[in-house]
């Protein structure tokens, strides 16, 4: 491994959760060309998730024992890898769906993960899940316990794997994934398409003010450890190496288009601090003080930025917690749940 402290810092980002990967390339069609944006293409049985003895000690920290074990053996709810037709491309991602969901009409969460490229995918990108090189099976879990709260999961992998992993745009066109997933659950008959909400991790949070800026019609979001003014964020974290790239990027100076002129703008395009104004739903803000990948202050900054505007918004601040907030996940869960019901019926 060439820089382990990339790979932690980037992986943990990517954590709360390939016969399409290869072939998913930014500017060329493919197979999905004639499908429209959302359509879900194909959809199989996710893999049994590994055992909690089998996983090591990054995975077995990560759940206690009985969460893990309920999430890997419970049988109310289908666990599926989908393909589905976004910008003429098939974009892998998850659903959770109840085995039976009979005539009610399911309240929904779309999910936005974190991490860049490969690192941090919900679906499985060839190592052994369960450590830091692979998180799919410990998202799977997470997700579960919203699913089992009572709502439809889904997520995209967005777009960037295999020939293009290293020029994800990090809040450029992938956007459209995150997009082009409402049209997928409107596809399903048991969700509600009048109850969508929206969850983002890290660099998710940033995808999840930009689906909100461009209009996504969501009741309601919550953020985790969310980047919110992405210039400060990578000055604060040099070492992620995420300008210039390193073996997992090819670095925003490259991938971005002109960026020796045009870098400021770049940068407030992706960053929700300074157009607040645009946030048109309530959002629930939740970081850790203690959050070393991901300073507090990106929160702080957001929640000022929404104050000054009149928007709807909560904060709270954790003292002492990893990233994804693991050490109150229990509290964290209930909070975006409480959230997600209150303000879906108008209670603000």
């Amino acid at each position: 491994m060439k820089n382990p402290n990339v790979l932690i810092c980037v992986l943990l980002m990517g954590s709360i959760a390939g016969a399409y990967g290869d072939q998913v390339h930014v500017t060329e069609t493919s197979g999905a060309a004639q499908e429209p944006d959302g359509q879900i293409l194909n959809s199989k049985p996710w893999p049994p998730l590994p055992t909690f003895e089998s996983l090591d000690d990054f995975g077995r920290g990560y759940f206690p024992r009985a969460v893990y074990e309920e999430a890997r053996t419970q049988k109310e709810f289908d666990l599926l890898e989908i393909t589905y037709a976004s910008d003429s491309l098939p974009v892998r991602g998850l659903l959770i769906k109840p085995k039976a969901p009979g005539t009610r009409k399911w309240p929904a969460i779309i999910f936005n993960r974190g991490g860049n490229g490969d690192l941090g995918r919900i679906t499985d990108n060839g190592q052994p899940c369960g450590g830091m090189a692979n998180t799919s099976c410990l998202d799977v879990a997470d997700l579960y316990l919203f699913a089992k709260a009572g709502f439809v999961v889904i997520a995209s992998d967005y777009r960037y794997q295999g020939a293009t992993v290293k020029r994800d745009e990090w809040g450029g066109v992938e956007v459209n994934d995150v997009l082009n997933l409402v049209p997928a659950l409107k596809s399903l008959d048991y969700v509600d398409p009048e109850r969508l909400y929206m969850l983002g991790l890290s660099r998710g949070g940033a995808e999840t003010y930009l689906a909100i800026k461009r209009g996504i019609p969501v009741k309601a979001a919550a953020v985790i450890g969310g980047v919110t003014d992405v210039k400060a964020w990578v000055d604060a974290r040099p070492e992620m190496g995420i300008v210039n790239g390193n073996e997992f990027i090819d670095g925003f100076a490259k991938i971005w288009p002109d960026y020796e002129h045009r870098a400021e703008e770049q940068y407030r395009a992706r960053s929700a601090v300074y157009w607040a104004d645009q946030i048109n739903v309530p959002v629930l803000i939740l970081h850790s003080r203690t959050d070393r990948l991901v300073p507090v202050t990106q929160a702080l900054r957001m929640a000022e930025a929404l104050q000054e505007k009149g928007k709807v918004y909560a904060l709270h601040i954790y003292e002492r917690d990893s990233h994804p907030l693991l050490k109150n996940r229990d509290d964290r869960d209930r909070l975006i749940v409480d959230w997600f019901n209150r303000t879906g019926q108008g209670d603000q």
